[in-house]
């Protein structure tokens, strides 16, 4: 198994006061998200290879130096693989991401449109993409909400995505959370474009949503481009896992459609960093 979708940061050194505020609001209880490795590596015992990324996005207070993802995942290199963050409304963000690359060895590339505020389609993006494309590098973004105030929900629908992936036909793109709750978008995008995938990270703790996401997925016959992710520390391995092979039990005995052992099995069993062309 394979896991696309986990974070690393220190909250005290990541993230700011105010966005540390909206977290706890977020759940209604304080929380810490800092990740210890002992027990980051813990949780990710039944996964053979993972993707680990921070976050920049001034707008909203998340910085995750790449230099820190890059210690990180140094610490296990056979099973970590490390991506680099990048926020295109800063200053010098192609000098350091091409370092991130380049000189770090990092893997891949994690945007946030909705944390940084800006439209995938902006001119500064071009950049990025031509040299992510250039050098076969994937790139994870995050779709849909969140829950930062000052996050712009406008800059986080999944088809926006559409018109990168036109320009950029041999970019590999993962839309992150299925672009949830537009998913709809999500999907559609995502069967147009051979090289565009979406991830199932911190979808399972809303069932019903998260079960009509996979029908449809099934309806528009693209559960293929479907890949497992946690968003770990939002979300732990096993109970990401459960709630996924749990899903039918929302529906019952309902004669609802059910989601396909074959679904639940190819999602869990996906090499998906070959599908994102991360070789060993």
């Amino acid at each position: 198994m394979q896991n696309v979708h986990t974070h690393a940061w220190a909250q005290a050194l990541h993230f700011n006061l105010a966005t540390v505020h909206e977290a706890d609001l977020s759940r209604g209880h304080p929380l810490d998200l800092t990740v210890q490795y002992d027990a980051f590596m813990a949780d990710m015992a039944p996964f053979d290879r993972v993707i680990v990324f921070g976050l920049k996005g001034l707008l909203t207070g998340y910085w995750v130096p790449d230099a820190y993802i890059a210690d990180f995942v140094a610490r296990a290199p056979g099973k970590l693989v490390g991506f680099a963050s990048c926020d295109p409304t800063g200053p010098s963000y192609m000098d350091e991401l091409t370092h991130s690359i380049e000189d770090l060895g990092l893997r891949g590339l994690k945007l946030g449109p909705i944390y940084a505020g800006f439209d995938p389609r902006d001119p500064r993006c071009a950049p990025v993409y031509d040299y992510c494309e250039s050098r076969g590098l994937p790139i994870i973004t995050h779709t849909g909400t969140t829950y930062n105030r000052a996050a712009p929900l406008g800059v986080s629908r999944p088809w926006l995505w559409d018109e990168v992936a036109i320009q950029h036909p041999e970019l590999r793109i993962v839309l992150a959370h299925l672009g949830h709750p537009f998913y709809d978008e999500c999907l559609a995008v995502i069967r147009k474009h051979p090289h565009v995938y979406s991830d199932l990270s911190a979808l399972f703790y809303r069932p019903w949503q998260f079960y009509n996401m996979l029908i449809a997925a099934q309806e528009y016959g693209v559960t293929r481009k479907l890949l497992f992710g946690t968003d770990y520390p939002f979300a732990g391995t096993q109970e990401s896992i459960d709630g996924f092979r749990s899903i039918n039990g929302i529906i019952g005995s309902s004669g609802l459609p059910r989601v396909t052992n074959e679904t639940i099995d190819g999602i869990l069993s996906r090499d998906s960093l070959a599908l994102l062309g991360v070789s060993r």
